[in-house]
């Protein structure tokens, strides 16, 4: 199956001419890796001129990795920290065999890249190597200002050495999930929520090379050698949890986000992920993590078990948010999972706005303190900050009050 790409009328003749030669140059070479998805054929006008070209498209469902990395999809394809760095492995393996054929593609973006839907970590494709770097032609792609800043210097060509800068600038997009063209390191933390996260994560080995990126002279060994150490890593680490998930011993933890929709993400996104971390790291419970994220059917997860490192995104608008219902929600979710099977459980409530002591929230109250003492059910409030309110110490005393 065929797709056609056509020119931009916004280009100019010069612009057209130079991505035919390079569209040309590829679709001759028979040397390309598999992963590469070049140009079928040239398509013509009725003018006789050329208008763009033909490729085939894979017969597998294929998904880019700028469309991949946008927050919700991060959470809808359950993607993790494990499976960046196999992404980023992948990505490597192509560029390093481009290199071997001294082909230097330069930046290449996101929307470039596509991976399978299923299995992201399988395998990688690179689409429209035309409009890359092709022997004497440079390369069509828009450049960032924060990619102009790295090579600190204005050139035409890429060569070796700068393609190896350009490589690391992927991997640290691809490592921290950055949806974002113009990607700075390290990444916004008020506007790179789940970028920010990842970036937490790396070590700090990991974060020195990419601060350093441009300064200093990029070694292709230490990365892939890094890569590889991380992936073993993983391997070891998966290997032992799994070992450790027959002595733990089962049991829900139920994430419930109370939080202002006019207020930034990051700060209820960071503590969600350091409590995703902690469940995770627990020495004698293996939980099943069941999600509140709102007082809307959409936002309410049932209790399962999610694979290692699986982080819950925040991405949904909250509008017309009641904490009150929230908290009934998820007074309910649990005491029917405890129906089915009685279990050690932790109702988690994460805060980050003072609570409206209203009707409504009264109730929740009493509906929360009628549960604690039905089930063994513990109560443990999060807050972003020390809130003031009256709705918020109510809170507080009744989670002190349930844990003696």
């Amino acid at each position: 199956m065929f797709e056609t790409y056509l020119f931009s009328d916004e280009w100019n003749q010069e612009e057209k001419d130079n991505l035919i030669k390079k569209t040309v140059y590829y679709m001759e070479r028979t040397d390309l890796p598999e992963q590469v998805v070049k140009p079928h054929a040239l398509v013509y006008g009725d003018d006789g001129k050329c208008k763009g070209y033909t490729y085939r498209k894979p017969f597998y469902d294929m998904i880019s990795m700028k469309e991949l990395f946008q927050p919700d999809n991060m959470n809808v394809y359950s993607m993790n920290q494990k499976i960046l760095f196999q992404i980023a492995k992948n990505v490597l393996d192509l560029t390093e065999r481009l290199h071997v054929l001294e082909i230097y593609p330069g930046l290449i973006d996101l929307s470039h890249l596509y991976v399978p839907v299923n299995q992201p970590d399988k395998s990688v494709l690179l689409f429209q190597p035309e409009l890359f770097q092709a022997g004497e032609i440079a390369a069509s792609c828009h450049w960032y200002p924060s990619d102009e800043k790295l090579f600190e210097e204005e050139f035409e060509l890429f060569d070796k050495e700068k393609q190896r800068i350009a490589d690391w600038k992927l991997i640290y997009k691809i490592l921290t999930a950055s949806a974002k063209g113009n990607a700075k390191i390290p990444p916004n933390q008020k506007h790179q929520d789940h970028s920010w996260m990842y970036w937490s994560l790396l070590s700090d080995e990991w974060k020195e090379y990419f601060l350093n990126l441009g300064h200093e002279k990029i070694n292709d060994k230490n990365l892939r050698h890094m890569l590889c150490l991380e992936i073993e890593k993983d391997c070891k680490t998966e290997e032992r949890v799994t070992e450790e998930h027959i002595q733990k011993e089962k049991a829900y933890a139920l994430i419930t986000i109370l939080r202002h929709g006019d207020k930034a993400i990051h700060d209820i996104s960071r503590e969600l992920y350091l409590l995703q971390e902690r469940l995770e790291n627990h020495k004698s419970l293996d939980f099943a993590q069941g999600f509140v994220l709102g007082n809307k059917h959409p936002y309410t997860k049932e209790f399962r078990h999610y694979p290692k490192e699986y982080r819950s995104q925040l991405g949904h608008v909250i509008s017309d948010y009641s904490f009150g219902e929230a908290m009934i929600i998820a007074a309910e979710m649990m005491e029917n999972a405890l129906k089915k099977e009685n279990r050690p459980s932790i109702l988690f409530l994460l805060v980050d706005g003072e609570i409206r002591n209203d009707k409504i929230f009264h109730i929740a109250i009493k509906r929360l303190e009628k549960m604690t003492e039905n089930w063994y059910t513990k109560l443990v409030l999060v807050p972003t900050e020390e809130f003031k309110g009256e709705g918020y110490q109510r809170l507080k005393e009744l989670c002190m009050k349930g844990n003696k």
